[in-house]
């Protein structure tokens, strides 16, 4: 099965090396963002002979910020571009770890009924936020530095006073936000940029929003016409992820003592990992996860 990796990363790099090692299997290509603030070395020297690994032009990333929707979206035009007939395309950051073998993760996806695995939920939703969530999208937000936090709230202020001023999702499309890792069919993938490059002003109106990389994908997906999409959607993105509260902005640390975990959960993927808060965890994932052939 010919399968894309679009990964996103921005510190530890040798994890990165290490996750391109662990699904390599002689089918897979990777398009790979790496943060502009981030020094290349050692990822150079380490995949500079690899033909089916491709650096994107970089950009400097932002939490929150459109930055890194715009990051994944160039690591999706770079796979396209490649004209490779992939079947699945995955979403990962390079603190992603996969927690079956590459084998299983090919049965998995070749068995299944669907195409797209995407965790979402539709706006508001208050059992997440209290306030429901709608912020994401209809507040202004411009990153968050002093100057881009005053701008911000100076827009909300006038889009209160003056309602042409107010931020509505282009298109009366319906509002979902969820997880930003995926992975998507080739069907799907190209129906994404298709429907950007048709519609330029839905990409326009993320540059405002609050972290775009949880609701940009989402709302093209789950707002689609096409019932080849539509029929196509699971609400599982297949990843582990550890959350001490649903409102933290980030992910627990997977360590070794999650091991129990992850040797049950039916992910393929898991996140995150870090190998300088927790050496052991990976060697334990390949000693005892990844040596598993498919069921």
């Amino acid at each position: 099965m010919k399968k894309a990796y679009l990964i996103l990363a921005h510190k530890n790099l040798n994890q990165l090396i290490r996750l391109l090692d662990r699904l390599d299997d002689g089918n897979s290509h990777f398009f790979v963002h790496i943060d502009l603030k981030t020094p290349l070395s050692p990822v150079d020297e380490a995949v500079s002979s690899r033909a089916n690994v491709v650096i994107v032009k970089r950009i400097a990333t932002q939490w929150a910020g459109f930055s890194l929707a715009a990051a994944t979206l160039k690591t999706m035009q770079a796979a396209r571009d490649s004209g490779i007939d992939f079947q699945f395309i995955s979403l990962l950051s390079g603190q992603d770890y996969p927690v079956k073998s590459n084998a299983e993760i090919d049965q998995y996806l070749s068995s299944s009924s669907y195409g797209i695995f995407l965790d979402f939920f539709p706006l508001p939703n208050y059992q997440r936020w209290a306030a429901g969530g709608t912020y994401r999208y209809k507040k202004y937000f411009f990153g968050t530095s002093p100057i881009a936090m005053f701008f911000s709230r100076a827009c909300n202020l006038l889009s209160t006073l003056i309602p042409v001023f107010a931020r509505k999702l282009p298109f009366h499309l319906r509002p979902y936000c969820g997880s930003q890792w995926w992975t998507i069919n080739l069907y799907a993938h190209n129906y994404i940029l298709d429907y950007i490059n048709r519609n330029p002003e839905y990409l326009h109106f993320h540059k405002c929003t609050f972290a775009p990389d949880e609701l940009f994908f989402h709302i093209i997906l789950l707002n689609a016409k096409d019932e080849r999409i539509s029929a196509g959607i699971l609400n599982n993105n297949l990843r582990y992820i550890k959350w001490n509260r649903l409102d933290d902005p980030h992910p627990e640390t997977l360590t070794h003592e999650d091991l129990p975990d992850l040797k049950t959960t039916r992910s393929l993927f898991a996140r995150k990992f870090d190998e300088l808060e927790d050496h052991q965890i990976l060697d334990l994932i390949d000693e005892q996860l990844l040596t598993r052939g498919p069921k």
